[in-house]
């Protein structure tokens, strides 16, 4: 089942063209990396699903509904079955990671209970530690536990690992997967890290000047010669 249709998107700032007749769709329980140069169009593209940028042409329905023509109450709607991480994400520093669930577990009314929150992302330890006072790679995953409060059925992620080490990108791959096959939500993101879309992601949305110019199955790519999706990234956007 389609969760997101985009068809013929398009989107100008002023006589930029940001977006170019864009199609795409994701399914339930899938992952797909979106991959692109810095100014490709990812975070236009993004903010548009995310229901905060309104486009300019072409149709986007999120969990079947058009965008353009939602009604205020169906939006809300539409946006309470929608959790984003931004990178990088700020909280209130003077607050703790326990004061941050029980906060946000109000915020969304969540029925989730914070205490098994800690237990699923290993935060027992940080419980009690502030979040400036946090590692980058933790607050990350605390970022993660947040948008799970709300139990998405669409997770969108805003390069998620960046400047994490080896360990803590594990961790976070890691919920982010047991989040997916629990649920069967679809998780959207963006990363410059190919071999984590190479390991990760069912999907590949390869976005160039504003065009989908890839939107594949990262198998396929693979079939087609190329040693891995960095080999075919740097191929496609050195051409």
């Amino acid at each position: 089942m389609n969760i997101i249709e985009v068809t013929d998107l398009t989107k100008s700032y002023g006589e930029n063209e940001v977006l170019k007749s864009m199609d795409f769709q994701a399914q339930e329980g899938e992952v797909i990396g979106v991959i692109g140069k810095n100014g490709a169009g990812k975070s236009t593209f993004l903010e548009t699903l995310m229901t905060i940028k309104q486009y300019d042409g072409g149709t986007v329905r999120v969990f079947g509904k058009e965008l353009s023509s939602i009604s205020s109450g169906d939006l809300e709607q539409v946006r309470r079955q929608i959790s984003v991480v931004l990178q990088p994400t700020q909280f209130y520093k003077t607050l703790k990671v326990e004061e941050l669930l029980q906060l946000f577990k109000k915020y969304y009314g969540s029925q989730v209970e914070v205490e098994s929150v800690l237990a699923d992302f290993k935060l027992e330890p940080h419980r009690k530690k502030y979040f400036d006072k946090l590692s980058g790679g933790w607050k990350q995953i605390l970022s993660l536990a947040i948008a799970f409060l709300s139990q998405p059925k669409l997770l969108i992620l805003d390069e998620p690992t960046t400047g994490l080490d080896p360990h803590m990108r594990n961790l976070l791959w890691q919920y982010i997967k047991e989040y997916n096959t629990r649920t069967g939500g679809t998780v959207i993101l963006t990363t410059h890290n190919m071999d984590e879309v190479e390991l990760y992601c069912d999907k590949v949305l390869l976005i160039d000047g504003g065009i989908d110019e890839i939107f594949v199955t990262t198998e396929q790519i693979l079939k087609t010669g190329y040693r891995s999706i960095n080999e075919f990234y740097l191929a496609k956007v050195s051409a």
